[in-house]
């Protein structure tokens, strides 16, 4: 497998992914038996990942920017969570963002 193919399927396997973490972070939040104070920032951040995470399957230059500027809000709240361990996974989301990026410029 050349390094191209293998970029495009790391495109696809992270934009799936992460589109579905995120569709299913929204339905939970919409489905939450009470609604928080951090209902609308979970909601819009779940919405604006899901809709970064089609356009990145199609468009990386323009979707990559924007999970990685939800990661860091996402860390946040993982963190304000006592969830410390989860801001590991986003780090090698955002890697695994900015290598596909790179690869598309070479």
């Amino acid at each position: 497998m050349n390094a191209k193919l293998s970029l495009r399927l790391l495109q696809i396997v992270l934009g799936v992914v992460l589109l579905l973490y995120s569709v299913e972070l929204v339905i939970e939040q919409l489905h939450a038996a009470r609604h928080g104070p951090a209902f609308f920032l979970l909601l819009i951040l779940g919405i604006v990942e899901a809709v970064a995470a089609l356009v990145f399957l199609f468009a990386p230059p323009i979707g990559g920017p924007v999970l990685l500027a939800t990661f860091a809000p996402a860390a946040a709240v993982h963190i304000l969570h006592g969830q410390a361990g989860h801001v590991g996974v986003l780090l090698i989301y955002a890697a695994a963002v900015i290598a596909v990026m790179s690869g598309k410029r070479s």
